[in-house]
C-alpha cells in the first residue's frame, strides 16, 4: 500500500466514502486510509489510488464531486 497515492483528504468519513465509491464506480481501485485519532477526532482521512490512476482520479473528483453547500 505504500505506493498508493493520496488524491483526496477530508476530516469527514462520509465524504471520503463517497469519493472512494465514485472512483470505484469509474473503474479505479480506491481505498480509504483513516489517519484520524479515534479518541480526539483530529487528522485526515485519505482516499488513495494506485500511481497509474492519480491523474484520472483527480479529474473525476474535480469534475463529478462537489461538497459545497450553497
Amino acid at each position: 500500500m505504500s505506493s498508493w497515492q493520496t488524491v483526496y483528504k477530508s476530516t469527514s468519513p462520509h465524504q471520503t466514502e463517497i469519493v472512494k465509491d465514485v472512483l470505484i464506480n469509474a473503474g479505479l481501485n480506491a481505498i480509504v486510509f483513516n489517519r484520524q485519532d479515534h479518541a480526539y477526532k483530529f487528522g485526515n482521512i485519505e482516499v488513495k489510488v494506485d500511481p497509474d490512476s492519480v491523474i484520472r482520479a483527480i479529474k473525476i473528483i474535480e469534475e463529478e464531486i462537489n461538497f459545497d453547500h450553497e
